[in-house]
């Protein structure tokens, strides 16, 4: 393959941020279009480096195109956008119904929620499969914010008063469970950070606000406390899941990234103030402001961590680029 289409479509499939099967129809045509392309250019007399070149910038910059092209095939179908949809929909009709702390609900629900997301993620990295990874990260994540809580408060007791808070078997398990689960974390975030950090952020989108209710829980006296003010409030739980589910709706139905940054931007802003409200806890203003940038920037933080992973790669070296075709090589810059 030419050196010129090799170098154009390399840059291309770095900055095309669409799953890989689409990904690799997508530069197959293009190949294929480039060099039909060329060859009318070399029967027109134009040379053949010429009009590989000629060929590669009438199509545009790689940026500019892979934009037009996310554009295009960004777009979910009716299906995708209620399968992403519906974890969010589930949780809302869950708190809607006051029986997210049912034991036989739990258990078939966590469980079914971890199945679904490893299938979807597995067959392809399907679109709709992020919604629900963000669900089946949500308790190894939040475990192991309040594992480390656990050591902390234990590591504090012992160094004042010699005797730890609870068993000796209990503070190891924690202790092993929080490398174990920070690893799984880590893993599965690189994974999905690198595929594109946008959908990253998409999976984030619960995390602010099932931790809030969890800290809430705790506050209240515990998971399975059955406080009044807790359920009271599950109604305004059920309305932001909903929320949720209608932005992640509008965001595979949107297809420019910029009005998707914006649209997870600006709904997390609106529900993190909503639930500010909403929880009967007195917040400060500056309180309040501090929780609402904070949310903001870990909705956000994936596009930090992209670009940290993206100085890492090694630099392509055009002299050594082999003549073969991108799409054998082009997942490894995805």
């Amino acid at each position: 393959m030419d050196h010129q289409i090799q170098k154009y479509l390399f840059g291309l499939a770095r900055r095309l941020k669409l799953d890989p099967r689409t990904k690799d129809n997508i530069l197959k045509e293009l190949q294929s279009h480039i060099e039909e392309r060329a060859g009318e250019l070399e029967r027109d007399g134009l040379p053949s480096t010429q009009a590989y070149r000629r060929a590669t910038q009438e199509l545009g910059r790689p940026d500019l195109l892979a934009d037009d092209l996310y554009a295009v095939h960004s777009r979910g179908t009716w299906m995708e956008v209620l399968l992403a949809a519906l974890p969010h929909l589930l949780l809302a009709a869950l708190f809607a119904m006051h029986i997210w702390n049912n034991y036989l609900v739990l258990l078939v629900a966590i469980p079914s929620v971890s199945f679904i997301a490893y299938k979807g993620w597995r067959s392809g990295r399907a679109k709709w499969a992020y919604s629900w990874l963000g669900y089946s990260l949500a308790a190894p994540a939040i475990s192991w914010l309040f594992s480390l809580f656990a050591l902390g408060y234990a590591a504090w007791t012992f160094v004042t008063t010699g005797v730890l808070p609870f068993g000796v078997p209990l503070f190891i398990l924690l202790v092993a469970y929080v490398p174990f689960s920070l690893w799984l974390l880590a893993r599965v975030t690189r994974g999905v950070v690198k595929r594109d950090w946008l959908m990253a952020s998409l999976t984030a989108l619960p995390f602010p606000f099932l931790t809030s209710w969890i800290l809430f829980l705790n506050w209240q006296g515990g998971f399975w406390a059955g406080s009044p003010r807790v359920q009271e409030t599950d109604g305004d739980r059920a309305l932001i899941f909903l929320a949720m589910a209608l932005t992640t709706a509008v965001f595979f139905k949107v297809g420019r990234r910029a009005l998707q940054i914006g649209l997870l931007t600006a709904s997390t802003a609106l529900l993190v103030v909503y639930t500010t409200v909403a929880i009967p806890i007195s917040f400060g203003f500056l309180a309040a402001i501090l929780i609402l940038l904070s949310s903001i920037a870990f909705l956000l933080s994936p596009a930090f961590l992209e670009a940290r992973f993206r100085k890492r790669r090694p630099a392509v070296d055009d002299a050594d680029a082999k003549e073969e075709v991108v799409t054998h090589w082009f997942s490894s810059v995805a």
